[in-house]
């Protein structure tokens, strides 16, 4: 993930630009890291945007996947 990308995240996210230039400057100097880069946000106020954890919250549906092609033996 390019820097632009985790700062349009945060812009799009309503992160302050002070708080964006801090993590940057954290990011280039450690690297970037989802789950560190959220307890900073979390620890600014704001609520986490990289780790996926909101994902994980979803639906586990597992889809069975059934070949209806009518084979001559079918008939």
């Amino acid at each position: 993930m390019k820097i632009s990308d985790i700062v349009f995240e945060m812009q799009t996210n309503y992160v302050n630009d002070e708080d964006i230039e801090s993590i940057v400057a954290f990011i280039e100097k450690n690297g970037f890291n989802a789950q560190k880069v959220d307890d900073q946000l979390i620890a600014l106020g704001y609520d986490p945007i990289f780790s996926d954890e909101e994902l994980d919250i979803g639906y586990d549906t597992t889809e069975k996947i059934v070949n209806h092609r009518k084979y001559l033996g079918d008939e």
